[in-house]
């Protein structure tokens, strides 16, 4: 299982192109799921990692309003895109509106997805998220035995 690490800043071009950092593609081949993500970001799948995505999205309710809202939007906001033999994708006009992307864009590893960002919303997003990275991670793990690295899944 591949593992999307670091933050690269890449341009987007006049047809909405964005290049993919070369890590990224050899790692996962050239096929893509891109959907709206969550935070004012898209998220941006390898194929074998959509797949537990929507194993996990059938699991939910079609009783729950809020399932069928969340299932809705993520699909309806989703496509398939391919890396060209330059390595960029295509981001459509609708998705790139809907997050805020115009020239410059963040492409963050998130372990099993990478995420795009508006530099300046990404910026805020994390001024505005209320704790430090500490604190965070001292919220995670509340058993002293759930460590990073434990081997354990």
């Amino acid at each position: 299982m591949t593992s999307f690490l670091g933050t690269y800043t890449h341009t987007l071009d006049a047809k909405g192109r964005l290049s993919i950092p070369s890590k990224f593609r050899k790692a996962t081949g050239e096929i893509f799921i891109l959907t709206l993500g969550l935070d004012g970001c898209l998220f941006f799948y390898p194929r074998d990692e959509w797949q537990r995505v929507l194993s996990d999205l059938r699991s939910l309710s079609f009783t729950s309003g809020k399932s069928r809202f969340f299932k809705r939007e993520i699909a309806s906001r989703a496509c398939e895109v391919s890396v060209d033999s330059h390595g960029r994708v295509v981001i459509p006009q609708e998705l790139r509106e809907l997050v805020g992307l115009e020239k410059d864009v963040l492409v963050i590893g998130a372990i099993e997805r990478v995420e795009f960002w508006n530099p300046e919303r990404y910026r805020k997003y994390k001024d505005e998220f209320g704790l430090s990275y500490e604190e965070v991670a001292e919220t995670l793990w509340e058993n002293p035995g759930d460590v990073i690295g434990n081997g354990e899944e």
